[in-house]
């Protein structure tokens, strides 16, 4: 069952031009008249930036809102607000043919700039003249500078935004596997049953431990200990699908979540991780090469309850490595 609070893509670009729209309205009542019915306001800020934020559709959406303001609520229809409409629909196409370009984003908001600053000229000379040609240049400059300062503004929360992605990047993976980190597993663990057991879909959960690793690290050094888990890691992420799960539980031992895998498959999956791992040739950093095992526990959801999963697979990687290691065992399901 799909969760009804989930926002698609459109509904945030429905949002933003809403939203600016919203804004456009507020900047045409914080306007400068100029006499004979014409208005100067920075409307074409909120377009821009809703065409750049929302693409296209919440672009279209804003320049409506603000147009339809502009024609209905805003004095009378006459010369002046003929033409401002029409201002505020070129500056959608501007911004549009701006932010399409595959370019850096800071000369895209420069085409945008320029292509308001002589949209509003061809507009405002019209109506006011060259008499004022003053009034309209200074306007110009002051569209401009705007233009400018949003950008600066977008792109400073757009690093931001960049760095706050990193770092819960490195709060959620293990520095040295580059796979989930059990913090991030055990969040993951928990909602992945909630989803299953309320849609009633299948998972499996493997727990795997490096067979005889405390051997590695005192014959060869930690830094060959290191290596050997980092290159684990590359192998047991290639050895499942793209929507799965693989996390590093510590030391030694993995966990990975099958998404909609049935017991027999996620028992196949572990065994061909196994004899993955069994075929690699692991090259440590005096560039000598070793050959590991590993040991797999594997227990499923229906078969067995959420809660009880994790005891599950554990006890079955317990038997695993109790029954000479280098094997797959599943978990003995309760009898009632």
């Amino acid at each position: 069952m799909k969760d009804k609070r989930t926002f698609s893509k459109l509904h945030f670009h429905v949002l933003y031009g809403a939203g600016f729209g919203l804004f456009g309205i507020v900047q045409l009542n914080f306007a400068f008249p100029l006499g004979d019915g014409t208005i100067i306001d920075f409307r074409q800020v909120s377009i821009l930036a809703s065409v750049y934020l929302g693409g296209p559709v919440s672009g279209m959406i804003t320049t409506s809102v603000i147009a339809l303001y502009r024609l209905f609520f805003l004095g009378a229809i006459n010369q002046a607000a003929i033409l401002g409409v029409v201002n505020i629909g070129i500056t959608f196409l501007v911004g549009v043919f701006a932010f399409s370009r595959t370019l850096p984003n800071m000369y895209r908001w420069l085409i945008a700039a320029c292509g308001m600053v002589i949209l509003s000229t061809c507009i405002l000379l019209p109506l006011i003249g060259w008499a004022n040609i003053g009034t309209i240049v200074l306007f110009d400059l002051i569209c401009f500078m705007a233009c400018l300062f949003n950008y600066l503004l977008i792109n400073h929360l757009e690093k931001a935004h960049e760095a706050l992605e990193i770092f819960k990047e490195a709060a959620e993976r293990d520095f040295l596997t580059g796979l989930h980190n059990p913090r991030s597993f055990n969040l993951v663990f928990k909602k992945t049953a909630e989803m299953s057991a309320l849609n009633q879909e299948p998972f499996t959960l493997l727990l795997i431990d490096i067979d005889h690793f405390k051997y590695v690290n005192d014959t060869y050094g930690h830094a060959a200990g290191d290596v050997v888990l980092s290159r684990l890691a590359d192998v047991l992420q290639a050895g499942i699908r793209i929507r799965d799960y693989c996390a590093r539980k510590g030391g030694e031992e993995f966990a990975v979540l099958l998404l909609r895998c049935t017991a027999d498959k996620g028992l196949a999956v572990a065994e061909k991780l196994r004899a993955a791992v069994q075929d690699s040739t692991f090259v440590l950093p005096d560039q000598s090469t070793i050959q590991i095992t590993i040991s797999v526990g594997v227990s499923s959801f229906p078969e067995h309850p959420p809660a009880e999963l994790l005891e599950k697979a554990d006890e079955a990687l317990y038997e695993a490595k109790g029954k000479g290691r280098n094997q797959v065992c599943y978990a003995r399901q309760q009898l009632t």
